[in-house]
């Protein structure tokens, strides 16, 4: 029979490990990388725009020096209409590549985003490692991806971008297989990392170059921060020479 003492010092065990869990998941799920669950709540999402990031210096978008990309992944989420917000503000088209999961849970999102001028694009179902799946696995991912987005009311899509970055020749025969260029990007702000605002501009305004394409998040816990580094980068990108503008 366990005594008093035993028992006690088994909750207190119990206590301690459930505390530590409590404290440990929520950095796990932050670690987890875009796409890795660490998406915000609607409760959590908080309106960071202000006047002075909504008023341009300039919407001029000459490309005297060439064409920066700019492009968001894991959306449509919380964060996407205060993105479309500043987008428009600053006269900027850019490239949002869904997931199907949530394009399917928010197809007047998409349909926004395309009716905004923006182009919405594949970014699979939700957002695996690809590699480690079967040819018809990846085909579903990326054929119902493209079903939802159409679904949604915009066009479909004719670009994959596939999650974290990794394919292989199954990967991109299978998204050619559906009409699709497999495409990835040039400039990784690492945004979902909780990178300040600040640290989000600078990689992208010190790395810039012409063709250059940046990687942002839309969809993820820390989506505010790109949010926030967005006008910067929109005007310092221009002051630089830059112009915005879509793929061709």
């Amino acid at each position: 029979m366990t005594s008093g003492p035993t028992v006690r010092r088994h909750l207190l065990e119990l206590g301690f490990g459930v505390l530590a869990l409590a404290l440990v998941l929520p950095l796990a799920r932050h670690e987890l990388g875009p796409g890795g669950g660490a998406s915000a709540s609607a409760a959590e999402a908080r309106d960071v725009l202000t006047p002075g990031m909504l008023a341009p210096a300039s919407t001029a978008n000459r490309c005297a020096r060439g064409r920066v990309e700019l492009t968001f992944d894991d959306g449509p989420d919380v964060y996407t209409p205060q993105i479309l917000e500043v987008l428009r503000a600053h006269g900027v088209r850019a490239v949002f590549y869904v997931t199907g999961e949530k394009a399917a849970a928010r197809p007047g999102m998409v349909r926004a985003i395309a009716a905004a001028g923006h182009r919405v694009e594949n970014h699979s179902w939700d957002h695996p490692h690809l590699t480690d799946l079967t040819p018809a696995q990846v085909r579903r991912q990326l054929a119902d991806t493209s079903a939802a987005v159409e679904d949604a009311g915009a066009p479909r899509p004719t670009l994959f971008r596939p999650p974290f970055g990794a394919g292989d020749a199954m990967v991109e025969a299978q998204a050619r297989a559906l009409g699709m260029r497999t495409v990835r990007w040039t400039i990784d702000t690492h945004d979902w990392r909780g990178r300040t605002p600040e640290e989000i501009a600078a990689t992208v305004l010190t790395r810039a170059e012409p063709g250059a394409v940046v990687l942002m998040h839309d969809g993820v816990a820390r989506s505010a921060a790109t949010v926030r580094a967005l006008p910067t980068v929109v005007r310092g990108l221009r002051a630089r020479g830059f112009c915005t503008a879509l793929p061709g």
